[in-house]
């Protein structure tokens, strides 16, 4: 319990110091949760909504595949719906575990990165790189509750009709939680903050609905 109670506090923590330096984030013409876990899947697939100020809805399929037991490589495929501006979205990235938890440190932590894009009239290009931390709780039979945080870093990029708009190093972030229901399903949703382009910060809420197949239970 006392563990637990440790690990829950030095989230909370995390948490609000990324809130607080996520302050001078900007806006960007579409953004959505990576809905990312800190652990290295083998197979994944993950169907996602996402919704919040200027963004529209942005409907993800994601793809998540393990290429060794501490590597995994990710693919999305989507569309976004800001004013006037439909978004066609693809991107890869790549996974890679960097600390399992144990009774010492009970946090799992993977590095993060990738290349993004969102194709439309105005086009825009997204670099990150970052990390994801969390915990898993088990619950009662095959529920488990994974609450996780994920900052990262990346380079933003204008590709088309950019009037004015540059290159930036912005600042995004998630806050949310995994519940795995069943061995193979689960269900997943998450806050992110941060973005592309000029413009105040604004917030996206996402949730999505996770199989997959032949999954070992947690440990």
């Amino acid at each position: 319990m006392r563990t637990s109670l440790s690990f829950t506090k030095a989230l909370i923590v995390a948490g609000s110091a990324i809130v607080l330096g996520a302050g001078g984030a900007s806006a960007q013409a579409w953004h959505y949760p990576t809905l990312q876990t800190p652990d290295i899947s083998t197979r994944d697939f993950t169907f996602l909504v996402a919704g919040g100020g200027d963004y529209g809805t942005s409907a993800v399929a994601q793809w998540r595949e393990g290429i060794t037991p501490d590597a995994m490589v990710n693919f999305d495929v989507g569309v976004a719906t800001p004013t006037d501006n439909s978004k066609f979205l693809a991107g890869v990235g790549l996974g890679y575990g960097l600390m399992k938890s144990s009774q010492e440190t009970p946090i799992d932590l993977i590095l993060t990165g990738g290349v993004y894009g969102a194709f439309g009239t105005q086009s825009f290009v997204r670099i990150p790189i970052g990390v994801v931390a969390g915990h898993h709780f088990p619950l009662a039979g095959a529920l488990t509750l994974t609450p996780f945080v994920s900052p990262r870093l990346s380079v933003d990029a204008c590709a088309s009709d950019c009037h004015g708009i540059g290159t930036d190093l912005k600042l995004d972030f998630d806050i949310g939680a995994s519940l795995d229901v069943t061995r193979t399903v689960g269900v997943r949703a998450a806050l992110t903050i941060g973005g592309v382009s000029d413009g105040p910060s604004q917030t996206s809420f996402g949730i999505g609905l996770v199989y997959r197949p032949n999954m070992a239970p947690r440990r």
